[in-house]
């Protein structure tokens, strides 16, 4: 499963390759926009499924469904091995599967995504002209919101 899988770099670029263990099914189980293989470790098919919380997928895929967008996701969750790739360190939310950054390049997309995070409760989101990012870890980091326009 790790060698021949591939991560997509755009949104219509990618469809992931089911089999007996991992099916269409599986991918799209309790979503309605996203699927969870946009989640994955790119080293990893189905990883996301396996260790993503549910909780900020669920948030994220209610979200773009009430605002009827669809999301590119650029890093969910994160194998060790990839993770030290990306440089991420040791407490980074995407090696435990409670963080998602995912691409919006559009201001007022970006605008009312971010104001249904907050309104279902997001309290650390970053922004940036490109990029939205969100976790819902509450207990080792405090409260965080910034914006960063470069």
């Amino acid at each position: 499963m790790g060698n021949g899988y591939k991560k997509r770099q755009n949104f219509n670029d990618f469809v992931p390759i089911y089999n007996d263990v991992y099916t269409k099914e599986m991918d799209e189980e309790g979503l309605r926009v996203l699927k969870w293989s946009m989640l994955d470790s790119p080293d990893s098919l189905g990883s996301g499924k396996r260790f993503m919380e549910s909780e900020p997928v669920k948030i994220l895929d209610l979200v773009f469904s009430q605002e009827r967008l669809k999301g590119f996701v650029h890093l969910g969750y994160t194998s060790k091995a990839y993770a030290d790739k990306l440089g991420l360190g040791v407490n980074s939310e995407h090696r435990v599967g409670k963080a998602i950054k995912f691409r919006c390049i559009n201001a007022s997309h970006r605008f009312r995504l971010v104001r249904r995070l907050i309104q279902y409760g997001i309290e650390r989101i970053r922004l940036t002209d490109e990029y939205v990012y969100f976790d819902t870890e509450r207990y080792l980091h405090k409260e965080e919101l910034s914006f960063r326009h470069f």
